[in-house]
Parts: C-alpha cells; structure tokens; sequence
C-alpha cells in the first residue's frame, strides 16, 4: 500500500508543470527538481526531498503539487515520532507523549494538530485524575460527609463540566445535603415526577429556589423537566433539520426556548441555524448530493454532531454535483470549521471523498495509526451508513488496540447490514 501511495506521489509530481509566471528556465529547473524530490520520496528520504521541493515553491509560490507533497514529506519524516508518541499513550506515560507532541510543534509551528494532540492527550490525564476523585467522592459519600463528596465533585466539574456521571451524583449529594424543607419539596416533586405530572413537579422545585436561588439541581431539574414534557417538540424540531427545512426548525426550536429559556443548547442550535438559513432556507433535492448536504449541515446544528464528518459529507456533496448550492455550502463549512481544517485530510485529486477516507484508514492501520482509522472510518460510517468496508475496518481498528468489545460491537452492526457476509462472521469468531 506504501508502494501505491508512492507511485501516486511520483506520477503527480513528474506529470504536474510550474504554475504563474515563469521563465523558460525556470520551469526547467522546477522539472528538474520535482524529479529528483520524486526519486528521494521513492527511496523513503522524505527529509532530503523538503529542501528541493522548497526551491520549487521559492520559484513559484502557487505550485500546488509541489505545496501539497511537500506537507506529505513532512508527514512521513515525523511518522516515526507519531508512532513514538501512540506506544507512549497505550502504555499510559502521557508526559512522554505530550513531550513527543511538543517537539513535534516546535518543529512544525504552522501545524496545528499538534497543539491538538497535546491537549487531547491532557484530556487522557484530566481522565484518569477525575477517575481518583470521582473514588474519592464516592468514598466520602459512604462515610456520610456529603460537603467533602460534593468538594470532589466541583472539582471534576471544573475541568469536565459534561462529565455526566460526576453531574448526576453531584446533583443528588447535594439534594440529600439540603435542609428539611428543602427536602421534602424534592421528595414531592420526585413523587409528580414519576407519574408525568410536569406541572406540579416544577412548581415544587421553584419553591426549593424560593428558599435557596443558589439551588441549581433545582434549576436543572426544572429544565430537564420541561424538555421532557416537550419531548415531542424537541423530536420535531431536530427532524426538521434533518430533512432540510431550516426555517420550520428554528420556528420549532423557539417556541422551545420561549418554555424553555434555561437550555442552553437550544439557544446554540437556534444560533446555528440562523446561520443556515443566510445560506439556504431549505434542501429538498433528492439525490446523492442533496442527502450529503443535508448530512452536512445536520451535524454541524447538532450539538453532539460530528464536525469532521459534517465537513467531509460537504467536500462530498461538492465532488458529487457541481453547483452554486453545493459550493455554497461547502464554502459555508469551512469557514464554520476552520479550527479542524488542519487536521482532515481534504479531497486529493479525482478521487472521491469515500475512496479517499477508506483508503486512509486501510494506511493507519498498516502504520499502527490506529486512532487516525478510527477517525477515517467513522466519518465513513456516518455518511454512508450501509459501507461495509468502512464498518470492517472500524473494527479492525479497535481490535488492534485490545478493544475486543468496541471491534464486535462494530462488526455486529455490520452483520445486521450482511447477515450473509463470511469474512464479518470470521472477524466475530476471532472476538469470543
């Protein structure tokens, strides 16, 4: 597959000629010196091949070709400390991976995804210390002093502050924590809230805030509460959207807010779609490319949305039909997710944005990039959900990195689209 990959590189460095204004001689000397960047790419020396294709762009800045595998040479010279840096986050030595991921910034400080990598793998660390006070909460908790128990809490909270399970037990250590008449109005309201009766249960938990205003379980509750009892709206709304028609939606979405002004997240997706709607009020074509774009924008709305799939659904759309509502869209996306741009892999060449991913999936997996697989692949899976190849290598992705339950849950999903597909029932054998 490397050889493939190099071949491609090769072709389209030889076949690509000099752009802007050159001399003569100066259109030679950039085929000269894409030839000789090609025959040290062939050999593997990637990092002898950035001084000639620097001396390309230094004649001509707009040399694409020259521009793009340039970045590629880049990329592979640091493939050994990538690797360095995955063996050092499976074995749990963060400090090595992030010292890895510095140098790497230091040495590349246009290149964003670095400074993404090392906060993410901060995330990794931030985990495991939430882990050890979540134990700690939960220790307090049994001994009965719930101010030492919320204490941990807040504190995981203010570095996760969507960690759930922290949020959830918060919430109910603090609700035992409450004085008596406090408690007796969360306890009724417990009681109409087990039976639906919305009404009465938030008029119980704007009493608690009477008592206390700096009750916010109460304030969390009304509005979980109310979401539920609109949870038909909500449903709506969402599917609106996902159809394509932007305006009903957000009619949808404010009647919401206008019950609901404590969700915060309806208030985004209103945003949101305000800004849907200076592009195009409604996609209602029926084809592969309308499906991509409504793909698209959908999980650019949604708050839990994919947004590198959103932008690759986008790229697609575009590869797909060429036309004013698919550029415009795909240019709208872009902006919207300039911060991830530096870390996707955007369209190369005639080859489709599917081909492309799977492809770049099947890669990672050869190099050990088995995290960067997982990312290709899934983008796969959600704009094409029937894509088997896209489901198989998911998989195979996981059970590389020892998640046997993650890989035959995936390969699972997978047999339900091919009940009768050997391999996928060969790869579920491998997981018992």
């Amino acid at each position: 597959m490397k050889n493939a990959l190099t071949f491609v590189v090769l072709a389209v460095l030889c076949m690509a000629g000099a752009a802007g204004a050159v001399t003569p001689m100066q259109a030679e000397r950039i085929e000269q010196l894409k030839k000789d960047a090609a025959d040290l790419i062939r050999q593997g020396k990637f990092e002898q091949s950035a001084p000639l294709l620097n001396e390309v762009l230094a004649i001509d800045p707009l040399d694409k070709t020259a521009a793009r595998y340039l970045s590629l040479a880049r990329q592979q010279a640091m493939e050994p400390f990538c690797k360095e840096a995955g063996e050092a986050i499976q074995n749990e030595d963060y400090a090595k991976a992030i010292e890895i991921w510095d140098k790497l910034l230091k040495m590349n400080p246009e290149d964003l995804r670095f400074a993404t990598l090392v906060e993410a793998t901060k995330t990794l660390i931030t985990d495991k210390t939430a882990r050890e006070l979540y134990q700690r909460a939960e220790t307090f908790i049994k001994e009965g002093d719930d101010k030492a128990a919320i204490a941990e809490l807040e504190k995981i909270l203010a570095v996760r502050p969507y960690d759930r399970q922290a949020r959830s037990l918060l919430i109910s250590t603090k609700s035992t924590a409450v004085d008596s008449r406090t408690k007796k109005l969360y306890d009724q309201a417990e009681v109409y809230l087990k039976t639906k009766q919305y009404d009465l249960a938030i008029a119980e938990w704007r009493k608690v805030l009477a008592i206390d205003a700096s009750q916010e379980a109460a304030s969390r509750y009304i509005a979980a509460a109310t979401k539920e009892k609109m949870g038909g709206l909500y449903g709506e709304a969402r599917q609106a959207y996902e159809r394509g028609d932007y305006i009903t939606s957000r009619e949808l979405y404010n009647k919401i807010y206008a019950d609901n002004p404590t969700d915060i997240d309806v208030r985004t997706i209103i945003a949101r779609l305000e800004d849907v709607i200076k592009v195009t009020l409604k996609i209602e074509e029926k084809s592969p490319a309308g499906d991509m774009m409504r793909k698209a924008i959908a999980s650019y709305i949604a708050i839990d949305g994919n947004r590198k799939a959103s932008m690759a659904a986008a790229w697609y759309a575009a590869q797909l039909e060429h036309s004013s509502l698919t550029t415009a869209v795909k240019d709208f996306l872009e902006r919207k997710h300039a911060s991830i741009l530096s870390t996707m892999e955007g369209p190369v060449g005639d080859m489709n944005i599917i081909d492309q991913y799977l492809f770049a999936a099947l890669n990672h997996i050869y190099d050990g990039r088995y995290d960067l697989a997982i990312q290709e692949a899934t983008i796969v899976t959600e704009l094409q959900p029937g894509n088997l190849l896209a489901w198989k290598r998911l998989g195979s992705a996981y059970y590389a990195i020892g998640k046997k339950d993650k890989a035959r849950e995936t390969w699972e999903k997978a047999l339900q689209k091919a009940p009768d597909d050997a391999e996928l029932k060969q790869f579920l054998r491998q997981t018992k």
